[in-house]
């Protein structure tokens, strides 16, 4: 009895589940849910030491070279403050003649284009081209945010594992997601804003499949980023409830002039993008000189800019300097980012948003004329507000709005703002969904998110590929076709003469055609030409990588005008046979 457990225990198939041939071909499936949770795992653990490393090597080199914390460029004397951006633009554009044209990409926007078109490959030239450009404009005090920058990056190491293993595309998709909600947790310690900025942003698709892997992941990257270099609060200070029900009419308002601001920006951004034809030397230099007038005339203006919205809270800015920066730091962060200077602009974005919700702030008090909330409920809520309508993520901003006050109580006014403002900029910019997707639209790039497109996407060719087949060459004998009926496939792949040329026949036409033979007694052909064997479902069949989702194709299908695909491993093997109707049978 011991011998036969013994025996079932440690045979081929069971040792086959702990392989990665096994674990590669369970990623093909939707219901691989064990898996894909520990490649979320991986990918959170990957990413938050890429966010370690980069948040380290730009503390490293703003104190190392300019004697400062990050975001202090405010303290560096004046001819120091005003050279440091023009040296960092000019470095930048160093950097773009140096590399090639299809690295500079970069951001949130190159990992939505490489999501949606290139099953989430994200070249590694890239990324390390994004690591230097962000560690540049950041430290050079540019209008920035390292957000983008950590999304790009996070996506492009969680890809990179994924290629290296030769794991499915659908399985890299998830992961460019768990790269992306990974980043964002640890870079603003919000875990919760990066699963919901992966799902609403990148991903545009909510899944129970798709939600474990990138939760965990956002939670492993953000723990990791946190036991490393702390998780200290960006904001000094943290707002309270609304005061009165009755100020919801004025948060509404402060939503729909935040609505508009937005539109502004993505406008005023696209605009700019016409100058892209110019050489990378004019632009860049021409974002160094208005960054270096900034910085000698409002020096506050330079990097992200949170500690003005710090500043805001406890009223020490009046209305007039809170709108003045407010429209300073949206045209400085739309020009920098309009004449195509790789930054992060999410952060900038929001330190707009928190200034002119401040502005609101201050005047609906003005109006009431009696107590009312607090100016870092406005300034909180203006945040969202523009991060939602700028980006079209109203529940990652939310999100990103809880996690970062602490304050649940906050939430309910924060959503009536969130809509005004996202509905805003629809209606203003009903074809722009996002300042990302513009920017991407003004490259020639059309994004597109259909639904059954990403049901297919989430879905590996081996999930459906039917192994019920035998090869055959064209010619066969009697007793050999005899042989391969024996076996009851249900298709034959047959190798014809000409050139590499495979067709798909069901075996049953293969089986009648033998049966007539054998009722006619003059026809007793010694070999078989499977080309003159009748069959109604003959099927001219293609080649397709094993590693391709079901997405992949039915694109292939559609524009090679094939019938069928045989789908090779590596080793050019056919592991198996793909028709449209096993695709359609699938979504149905």
């Amino acid at each position: 009895m011991d011998v036969i457990l013994a025996n079932n225990l440690f045979n081929k198939p069971f040792f086959q589940r702990f392989t990665l041939q096994h674990f590669r071909e369970r990623l093909a499936h939707l219901d691989a849910l064990p898996q894909l949770t520990l490649l979320g795992l991986i990918s959170g653990l990957a990413t938050g030491g890429v966010m370690v490393l980069f948040i380290s090597s730009l503390n490293a080199l703003s104190e190392l070279l300019l004697g400062i914390e990050p975001e202090d460029h405010e303290s560096l004397p004046l001819t120091i403050r005003v050279i440091t951006p023009l040296i960092g633009c000019l470095l930048l554009a160093l950097v773009f003649r140096l590399c090639r044209p299809k690295w500079r990409s970069s951001g949130v926007g190159h990992v939505l284009e490489r999501f949606t078109f290139n099953q989430g490959h994200m070249p590694w030239q890239n990324a390390v081209i994004q690591y230097i450009n962000a560690i540049i404009s950041l430290a050079s005090g540019l209008s920035a945010g390292r957000e983008g920058p950590a999304v790009h990056m996070g996506a492009s190491i969680s890809s990179f594992l994924g290629i290296s293993l030769k794991l499915p595309n659908n399985s890299i998709r998830l992961l460019a997601g768990c790269g992306s909600a990974a980043a964002i947790g640890a870079s603003f310690n919000t875990p919760i804003a990066g699963v919901i900025f992966a799902m609403e942003v990148i991903m545009a698709e909510y899944s129970l499949v798709g939600f474990i892997p990138i939760i965990l992941a956002s939670v492993s990257g953000t723990a990791l980023s946190q036991f490393l270099l702390g998780g200290g609060s960006l904001f000094q200070a943290t707002p309270t409830a609304l005061y009165t029900l009755a100020e919801l009419p004025w948060v509404a308002a402060s939503g729909i002039i935040i609505g508009i601001l937005a539109t502004f920006f993505i406008s005023f951004s696209g605009f700019l993008f016409r100058t892209h034809h110019w050489p990378v030397e004019v632009r860049f230099l021409l974002a160094g000189l208005i960054t270096a007038l900034s910085a000698a005339l409002l020096p506050s203006l330079l990097g992200s800019g949170f500690d003005l919205v710090n500043l805001s809270f406890n009223g020490e800015l009046g209305v007039s300097l809170l709108l003045f920066l407010a429209l300073s730091k949206l045209l400085l962060t739309a020009v920098t980012f309009g004449l195509g200077v790789p930054i992060g602009i999410i952060g900038p974005v929001m330190v707009v948003g928190g200034l002119m919700g401040a502005v609101m702030g201050h005047i609906g008090s003005f109006l009431a004329g009696t107590q009312v909330s607090d100016i870092s409920v406005y300034a909180m809520i203006g945040m969202a507000s523009m991060m939602a309508a700028s980006l079209q993520a109203p529940l990652a901003a939310l999100m990103a709005l809880m996690e970062l006050t602490g304050n649940p109580h906050i939430i309910m006014p924060g959503m009536l703002a969130v809509v005004s403002a996202t509905l805003t900029n629809r209606y203003l910019l009903p074809d722009h969904p996002s300042i990302f997707q513009y920017a991407l639209e003004l490259n020639g790039v059309k994004m597109k998110h259909l639904g059954l497109s990403q049901i297919l996407s989430r879905t590996g060719i081996g999930a459906i590929m039917s192994k019920d087949f035998k090869r055959c060459t064209n010619h066969l004998s009697l007793g050999h076709a005899k042989t391969v009926l024996a076996a009851k496939p249900r298709w034959l792949l047959i190798h014809e003469d000409d050139n590499d040329h495979f067709v798909l026949m069901p075996a049953a036409d293969l089986s009648n055609h033998l049966y007539l033979i054998s009722q006619d007694s003059h026809k007793t052909p010694e070999h078989i030409l499977l080309n003159d064997v009748p069959s109604e479902d003959r099927l001219s069949a293609s080649p397709f990588p094993q590693s391709a989702t079901l997405a992949e194709a039915q694109e292939k299908i559609a524009d090679m005008r094939t019938d069928a695909l045989y789908i090779c491993a590596e080793n050019n093997e056919v592991k198996g046979i793909v028709t449209p109707g096993m695709i359609e049978e699938f979504y149905r």
